[in-house]
């Protein structure tokens, strides 16, 4: 089978992650996977995880709302789908799903799937709302299965009327599972934060997400100073990379926070960052079931998150995670004040964390899944092809 992804960009976001983790397991299965994206790329990062597929790029594909170059991109990816002739393609992301679909169809590829990652109605204006609304609906007819992340993903996308009328499959956000649970705390932490003489040990809270407005990075600083003035032996650690880095550090010194704040960049061994960590946080205001959550969950550490759709799927609340209304920041800090003051508290937290279930999370499963998916719908319309031929 060859088979086409295409993304808007193939960076290190959760949603290029499980794709290249689902490349790499069709690889690893005797399929042809090409991975066509637009102009944002590291091509080393893609084939770190998925050596062996073959790197397409639609130089005019751009994340924001460009109507000369979409359509220049539209021509770019229709013209490589014909070229390639692939049996299947399998869009991600927002722009990506819309142009990458309708290519796809004029192209005549035969199945074409798109995976739910965010939906990007969720969490906007109204107006923004509305034209994703319409683009999704106008699209959703030429899609022959949806993948979703989470069963709220698929839940938010029919109700919103996306999709009814075509398959939905949820396939949980893969990963390898033994590198989280048995990862030792990274030593660069270990030696960063060795408490002085006669001072308590430092307690690390840790958050690894890319450094982009929806993550709330900047809007946990300015209200983590109370927080942080309250309990000093807190060190709070971000990893991650992305164009808000400047503002975020601007921030900290205006905030006076260097000495409780640290900035780790990119990390390829996010494993070691969460071993090293005390408690976990994710604060994003919009996105699917986050991998960085189930990577704490796997690691055994407590999470505090703000909620999120589908989120139930990973969290049973106050059992192996905590989960607070969105943007509702003093109920964010009053647990993690709870958890910091009770050890005892943390430790039944962390050890129902690890004894969760994730199966359904691994890496190897997800590709499967993926494929037999694809090999389902396929059996599903030459069947349709075969009953409409007879009539």
């Amino acid at each position: 089978m060859k088979i086409v992804h295409i993304l808007t960009r193939l960076l290190r976001a959760g949603s290029e992650e499980n794709t290249l983790l689902t490349t790499k397991g069709q690889i690893e299965r005797g399929h042809e996977v090409i991975l066509l994206h637009g102009r944002d790329v590291l091509p080393e990062n893609a084939r770190r995880f998925a050596p062996g597929a073959q790197l397409l790029e639609a130089p005019s594909l751009v994340r924001s709302l460009n109507p000369i170059l979409d359509l220049a991109a539209y021509r770019e990816i229709r013209h490589i789908l014909i070229a390639t002739r692939p049996d299947v393609v399998h869009t991600h992301q927002s722009k990506a799903g819309i142009i990458g679909r309708l290519a796809a169809r004029s192209a005549g590829v035969p199945l074409i799937i798109h995976g739910v990652h965010i939906l990007p109605f969720l969490g906007v204006g109204a107006v923004q709302r509305a034209m994703y609304l319409l683009a999704e609906r106008a699209v959703a007819p030429m899609t022959h299965g949806f993948i979703h992340v989470s069963d709220g993903m698929m839940r938010a996308c029919l109700e919103n009327g996306v999709g009814t009328a075509q398959p939905h499959f949820v396939v949980s956000s893969g990963f390898d599972l033994a590198r989280f649970r048995s990862a030792e705390p990274a030593a660069d932490l270990a030696e960063r934060f060795r408490p002085l003489a006669d001072a308590p040990r430092p307690f690390v809270i840790a958050m690894l997400a890319a450094l982009e407005p929806r993550k709330r990075h900047l809007d946990l600083l300015r209200q983590c100073a109370p927080f942080l003035r309250k309990f000093p032996q807190v060190r709070l650690v971000f990893a991650g990379e992305g164009h808000l880095k400047p503002e975020i550090e601007a921030l900290i010194a205006e905030q006076q926070l260097e000495s409780q704040v640290t900035l780790l960049g990119f990390r390829t061994d996010p494993e070691r960052i969460i071993a090293a960590a005390d408690l976990c946080i994710h604060c994003s205001e919009r996105e699917g079931l986050p991998r960085t959550v189930i990577q704490y969950i796997a690691a055994g550490r407590p999470v505090v998150m703000f909620d999120l759709p589908g989120i139930e799927d990973l969290i049973s609340r106050g059992v192996n995670g905590f989960v607070v209304p969105q943007g509702d920041w003093a109920a964010l800090f009053g647990q993690l004040s709870d958890l910091i003051l009770s050890p005892e508290r943390r430790a039944e937290v962390a050890a129902r964390a690890r004894a969760t279930d994730l199966r359904r999370w691994d890496a190897r499963f997800m590709a499967e899944r993926t494929l037999s998916i694809y090999q389902d719908l396929q059996t599903a319309d030459l069947a349709d092809a075969v009953t409409k031929g007879t009539r």
